[in-house]
């Protein structure tokens, strides 16, 4: 295996965790408008929800917790034009109630038994 390879392998998370923290801070720049940036950090804690909940049992779950947790840092670091514990507010709100959902089976995984009914 070359050095570059295990390095990657080993450190992936870290990686990708910096990449969603620039991209939390440059989508939290770049929406001025506080009812998009309130509308973009619910969903985007509903996306994590849905991640949390397709990665909770199969694989291991801390890099994908680190991911999460970079995007909403990078989120919070830049939303100037709103209120950071709103913020917060909303993105585990989206979190739970999609994971909720997800749980519930009222919202399924694409390939999961009984998705087409």
């Amino acid at each position: 295996m070359v050095k570059s390879e295990k390095i990657w392998s080993e450190y992936w998370a870290e990686a990708f965790s910096l990449f969603f923290l620039v991209l939390g801070l440059l989508l939290a720049i770049g929406l001025r408008n506080p009812l998009f940036s309130y509308f973009t950090v619910f969903l985007s804690g509903g996306l994590a929800g849905r991640i949390f909940y397709q990665k909770r049992f199969k694989e291991p779950i801390l890099p994908f917790i680190l991911i999460i947790l970079g995007f909403l840092v990078g989120y919070l670091i830049g939303s100037f034009w709103t209120n950071r514990l709103w913020s917060l507010m909303l993105f585990s709100s989206g979190f739970l109630l999609s994971y909720y959902l997800h749980l519930k089976n009222i919202f399924v995984i694409f390939k999961s038994q009984g998705f087409v009914k």
